[in-house]
């Protein structure tokens, strides 16, 4: 059986990675038999927890999975070690004596509980009352509900903010006293035209604009990394570490731009600029960027375009420029010297040929859209196994890279685990 695995971040208000729901979706007859919720949620606990390491899906946040009325009662949750989960009951399982039991007994082993989809204060309040976060519908709930529900509860449990698509409700779940959020808000960027962009900003875009000319002027290019005093030093430990065993100390920024070589100090900078880019954007952000690149390039690799793989990887890293510099795209682009089918595909969200097939694969396995997947599949002639060890080495190699430059704080520093009743 073909097995794929999808997550969307959680984020909280230092709008960092607090955890994942994990996502699953039926591609159709050749990709999983049955579909309905409980196979569904089965199956994703069966993937992320025995087919996988958990720890590679999540990078050792939170878990939030699906539990229909059924799973719940059949104490499937305990199949997992505690702590690691959330179990986020349906919004169409009512709060009974039955439910509320099961959930009583969950949060004696140490399970956390979350209510999904929640629309009115005054919804399944049984099951409201027992349970550690409440997720608030910010598509179905009215403005009036959003702020009930949190004033009702909010001094007591996780109050979750889930379907925020904009900047605009992001702000207003903050400001009414959400403590985490989940949504496209910062993946699906606001374009706010006219915006100016801050001179450290326009440097780095410079400098990205340099390092991506046909050929590397390299005294060009050392003049405007001196101008950075952080990039400076960054280039000068990477070129110093044991990755390139210099027998010899390199002090200098032009010896260590000749020591990497252009194809790796356009992959090198590319990351160390973006995360510059987007420090005051939310770390999803950037991890959902890195994850993007590194997937495009494994997969550029596996449909037999190898010699172009670190050009996709740019694809993949530049696809979300525009969210971190609040400029739309064609005008984050400008500057940046890109090969045409790249450009294309970037503004265009997709192009003819193998380019636009793997830039659709990707973002298609990103939300869980298995069936679009298994069309890509076909299209690049692709397995489906190659393309989730793909995914899952894209996450762990983002999870190192940003564990690196951006230790994430851990659940209990971000946010204290919400009191219990």
């Amino acid at each position: 059986m073909d097995v794929f695995v999808a997550r969307q971040p959680i984020l909280d208000r230092a709008l960092g990675v607090y955890g994942y729901e994990l996502l699953y979706r039926s591609g159709g007859e050749n990709a999983y038999a049955g579909g309905d919720g409980t196979a569904a949620s089965l199956q994703v606990l069966n993937n992320c927890y025995f087919t996988f390491d958990i720890g590679e899906v999540v990078g050792g946040r939170l878990a939030f999975v699906n539990f229909t009325r059924e799973l719940l009662l059949s104490r499937a949750a305990e199949v997992v070690p505690p702590r690691s989960m959330v179990v986020e009951v349906l919004e169409d399982v009512a709060g009974d004596d039955e439910v509320l039991a099961v959930c009583r007994h969950l949060h004696e082993q140490g399970y956390l509980i979350a209510a999904d989809d929640v629309r009115r204060a005054d919804q399944n309040e049984r099951l409201l009352e027992m349970v550690d976060f409440i997720k608030v519908d910010f598509r179905g709930a009215s403005p009036g509900e959003q702020e009930k529900i949190v004033l009702k509860y909010g001094p007591r449990k996780g109050m979750l903010a889930e379907k925020v698509e904009t900047r605009v409700e992001f702000e207003r779940a903050r400001q009414l006293g959400y403590a985490f959020f989940q949504g496209y808000f910062f993946a699906r960027p606001v374009v706010l035209k006219g915006k100016e962009v801050p001179g450290f900003k326009l440097n780095y875009l410079r400098i990205l604009g340099e390092v991506h000319r046909p050929e590397i002027e390299f005294r060009r290019l050392e003049e405007l990394v001196r101008q950075e005093v952080s990039v400076a030093y960054k280039l000068l430990r990477y070129a110093n570490s044991a990755l390139f065993a210099q027998r010899t100390t390199i002090e200098s920024i032009r010896r260590a731009l000749v020591i990497l070589g252009e194809t790796e100090i356009r992959k090198w900078v590319s990351i160390v600029l973006l995360m510059h880019l987007a420090s005051d954007k939310p770390s999803a952000l950037v991890m959902h960027s890195l994850i993007r690149a590194g997937f495009c390039e494994a997969l550029a690799q596996l449909a037999g375009m190898g010699g172009r793989k670190s050009e996709l990887f740019l694809m993949g890293m530049f696809s979300l420029l525009d969210a971190m510099i609040d400029r739309p795209l064609r005008e984050a682009l400008r500057d940046i010297h890109l090969a045409p089918d790249i450009r294309q595909t970037l503004l265009e969200g997709s192009s003819a040929g193998s380019i636009g097939a793997i830039y659709e694969l990707a973002q298609a396995y990103e939300c869980g859209d298995w069936e679009k997947v298994i069309e890509g599949a076909e299209r690049l002639r692709l397995e489906y196994d190659e393309i989730r060890s793909a995914y899952l080495a894209a996450v762990s190699w983002c999870d190192q890279v940003f564990g690196t430059s951006f230790p994430p704080p851990t659940p209990g520093e971000s946010a204290p685990e919400p009191a219990r009743c």
